[in-house]
C-alpha cells in the first residue's frame, strides 16, 4: 500500500501523541530514553507497512504478531490498554491515509490489524499460562527441596523457562557487606552479567552509604521489600552496572528479597528482563509477589538453609562441583570402638577434597552441593569406601564400614539404586555396610521415605539415626524410623564439671530408651579415657572420638590398626572421676527401681483390705 509508505511515520506520530494520553501506555512511554522512544516509533512504523506488504501470508503474519504481543505483554502493557490501542491506530489510519489509500484497500488493512490483535493477545495468554506453569513447578519444589544449594539451582533452572526473564540469580551478601551470585541460570544471559558485577569496580554492595549498595539488590536487602531498576537507561540508581547490563542485553530487573516472614532477608532473587518496564505491569507485579510467597516458604522449612552470612559464589559452587569429578575426593576413615569387647570392628568413613596440597574438610563444600552433586559424592564415596575395605580384606583386616547418608536419600530411590549396584560391584555383604541417615526436619513416613527405608533394610544393610540431639533428630524420630543404630550427638554427650552427673544420667536414660527400642548405641566425639570408661559401665555399646583414633587414610587405618592388634582400651590405671560418677548414676537407678517395686516377702496389703481386714497400725 503505496499511501501508508509515504505516510507511515506520521500515522506513528499520530498514533503516539493519542497514545501517550492513556494512563499505562504513558507511564510505559516515560520510561524510555529519547533514543529508546525513537527507536519504538521506527519499529513501529516498519510493522505497520509489513503488514501491508501483498504477500503477507498467514504463518508469517502470526510469527510476527506473537513477536509483538509478546513484547508488549512483557512490558506490562494490559490487554484492555492494547485494545484501547487499537481503535486509536485505526483512527489515524483512517484519518491519514483514507483519502490517498481508498476505502476498500483500507477495509482490507484494517481485517489484517484485527488479526493481528487476535494474535498479539494470544502471545498474552500464552505468557500467562507460563506464569501458572512457573507456579506449579516451584509449589512442587518447595515441598521437595531438602537442602538450600538443591533450592537455588532448581529456582534457577524454573524460573529461567520462563519467557519474560532473559536471566535469573540468586545470592547474598557476605560479613563485610559485598555480595556474591551463589547460582544463576545458564541460559539467555548465561550468567556473564552477574559475573561482570562481581568485578571490583561494579561490586554491588548492602550498605547504604555507597552508590553501589543504592542499586535493587542492596534496597531490596535493607528494605526486605521488592524493589526494581525500570530502564538500565534512565535511572541513576543503576550507573555503576549500566555498561555492563547493557552489553548483556538487559534492560531492567527486579531484586525480590526472600527469606521467612517478619525476619531479614536470608537471599535475594533477582530477575533480568530484555525490555524496558519489565516485571512492572500488572501481572507480572502479581506473579512476582505468588513467586515470592512460595520461595519464602521453602525457607521456613530449612532448619540450616545457609543464610548465615557465609555466601558461597555461583563461580565457588561450580568449582566444588568440578572437583568432585575430577577424582578429588577422597575418603578418611575413623574407628569405632566397641565398649564391651574393647576391639575395633567398625570405621567410619568421611568424605575429603583434595586440591593440590590442600585437603578440604566437609564444611567448606558440602552446603555448596546441590542434589546431583551430592548423589555423586555418595556413588564415589561408597564406591571408594568399598574398594578400600577389599583391600584391607585381603590383608587380613575385615572391617564394616559406615558411609553418611544424606537426608535426600529418603526421597530419592537412586541412592538405594546406587548402594545396592556398589555392593554388587564389590561383592560386599549388605550386612557389612552402614548407612547413617541424618534427618534436617520431622519426617513424615507417608510420602514413600518409608517405602525407601525400608528396601535399604530388605538390602540387607544397617541403619543408623546420626546425630541423635543435635537439633536436626529428635527422639520422636526413635520409634517411627526403622534403624539399627542411634548416635548421640557430641554435643548430646558434652559432660560439664558443674553438672557431670546430669550429664552421665542424661547419656544413661537415652542408653537405656535406645536398648528398649532393640538398638544399639554410639556415643562420638568422646576425648578421654575416663569418659569412655564411664560410657561402658553406662551401657553404651560403641564410641568414637579422638581418644580412640581420628580419621585417617586408608594406609593410615591399616598401620593404625597394626599398632592396636587387639584394639584393647581397658579401664584407666586408676579410677576417673567421672567413672566413678557412672557407677553411681547406675547404682542410684537400680535402688530407685528395688525401692519401687512391691515387696514379694510382705503380706498383700491390697488383698486383705478386699477381704474386709483394717491395715496395720
Amino acid at each position: 500500500m503505496d499511501a501508508l509508505r509515504s505516510n507511515a511515520d506520521t500515522v506513528v506520530e499520530a498514533f503516539y501523541d493519542t497514545l501517550a494520553r492513556l494512563p499505562r501506555s504513558r507511564q510505559i512511554l516515560m520510561m524510555l530514553s529519547e533514543a529508546e522512544l525513537l527507536h519504538l516509533k521506527r519499529r513501529q512504523s516498519e510493522n505497520l507497512q509489513a503488514l501491508a506488504a501483498p504477500r503477507l501470508g498467514a504463518k508469517a503474519h502470526a510469527q510476527m504478531a506473537l513477536r509483538v504481543g509478546r513484547v508488549h505483554a512483557i512490558v506490562g502493557l494490559d490487554k484492555e490498554e492494547l485494545v484501547r490501542a487499537r481503535g486509536i491506530l485505526a483512527d489515524s489510519l483512517y484519518r491519514l491515509i483514507a483519502r490517498p489509500a481508498g476505502t476498500r484497500a483500507l477495509a482490507t488493512y484494517n481485517r489484517r490489524l484485527n488479526v493481528d490483535l487476535a494474535w498479539q493477545l494470544k502471545a498474552y495468554q500464552e505468557l500467562q499460562d507460563s506464569q501458572q506453569e512457573v507456579l506449579l513447578r516451584l509449589t512442587k519444589m518447595v515441598w521437595e527441596v531438602r537442602n538450600y544449594a538443591d533450592f537455588i539451582h532448581r529456582t534457577m533452572e524454573i524460573l529461567s523457562g520462563h519467557d519474560e526473564i532473559a536471566g535469573c540469580s540468586i545470592g547474598r551478601p557476605d560479613a563485610q557487606g559485598v555480595f556474591h551470585f551463589e547460582a544463576a541460570s545458564q541460559g539467555k544471559t548465561g550468567g556473564h552479567l552477574q559475573r561482570l558485577m562481581e568485578r571490583p569496580e561494579t561490586q554491588i554492595l548492602i550498605a547504604a552509604d555507597d552508590p553501589r549498595g543504592q542499586g535493587p539488590v542492596g534496597l531490596a536487602w535493607r528494605s526486605g521489600k521488592v524493589e526494581r531498576i525500570i530502564n538500565f537507561s534512565t535511572s541513576p540508581q543503576a550507573a555503576p552496572w549500566l555498561a555492563s547490563a547493557l552489553r548483556e542485553g538487559v534492560r531492567s530487573c527486579a531484586s525480590i528479597p526472600l527469606g521467612a516472614p517478619g525476619a531479614r532477608p536470608a537471599a535475594i532473587l533477582t530477575l533480568d528482563c530484555a525490555y524496558p518496564g519489565g516485571f512492572a505491569g500488572p501481572h507480572q507485579v502479581g506473579f512476582i509477589d505468588l513467586v515470592k510467597t512460595l520461595l519464602d516458604c521453602a525457607f521456613m522449612r530449612f532448619p540450616e538453609h545457609g543464610a548465615d552470612g557465609s555466601a558461597i559464589s555461583h563461580a565457588g559452587r561450580q568449582h566444588w562441583s568440578t572437583l568432585l569429578r575430577s577424582n578429588a575426593l577422597v575418603m578418611h576413615y575413623q574407628p569405632l570402638l566397641d565398649l564391651q569387647t574393647g576391639k575395633v570392628t567398625k570405621v567410619e568413613a568421611l568424605a575429603r577434597m583434595r586440591e593440590g596440597d590442600q585437603l578440604h574438610m566437609p564444611g567448606a563444600f558440602i552446603s555448596a552441593l546441590a542434589s546431583d552433586d551430592q548423589l555423586e559424592l555418595f556413588i564415589r564415596g561408597l564406591d571408594q569406601a568399598l574398594a578400600d575395605r577389599n583391600d584391607w580384606l585381603r590383608r587380613g583386616v575385615d572391617l564394616s564400614i559406615s558411609v553418611n547418608l544424606p537426608p535426600a536419600a529418603l526421597n530419592d530411590i537412586r541412592y538405594y539404586e546406587a548402594t545396592r549396584q556398589a555392593l554388587d560391584a564389590h561383592a560386599c555383604p549388605p550386612g557389612r555396610l552402614v548407612l547413617e541417615v541424618l534427618e534436617y526436619e520431622e519426617v513424615s513416613l507417608a510420602h514413600g521415605q518409608d517405602g525407601i527405608l525400608s528396601k535399604f533394610r530388605a538390602l540387607g544393610v544397617t541403619l543408623a539415626q546420626d546425630d541423635l540431639g543435635s537439633g536436626h533428630s529428635g527422639l520422636g524420630s526413635l520409634r517411627k524410623l526403622p534403624v539399627d543404630w542411634i548416635k548421640l550427638d557430641r554435643e548430646l554427650v558434652a559432660v560439664s564439671e558443674t553438672d557431670a552427673i546430669g550429664a552421665l544420667r542424661f547419656i544413661y536414660q537415652l542408653t537405656r530408651l535406645g536398648h528398649a527400642l532393640g538398638k544399639s548405641v554410639v556415643a562420638e566425639g568422646i576425648e578421654s579415657i575416663d569418659f569412655l570408661d564411664a560410657l561402658r559401665i553406662l551401657g553404651v555399646d560403641v564410641a568414637q572420638g579422638y581418644i580412640v583414633a581420628g580419621p585417617m587414610p586408608a594406609e593410615g587405618l591399616l598401620l593404625w590398626m597394626a599398632g592396636h592388634p587387639a584394639s584393647v582400651f581397658g579401664p584407666p590405671p586408676e579410677q576417673g572421676t567421672l567413672s566413678a560418677l557412672a557407677k553411681l548414676v547406675v547404682w542410684e537407678e537400680r535402688l530407685f527401681v528395688n525401692a519401687s517395686a512391691p515387696d514379694a516377702s510382705a503380706p498383700d496389703a491390697g488383698a486383705g483390705q478386699r477381704a474386709g481386714a483394717a491395715p496395720a497400725n
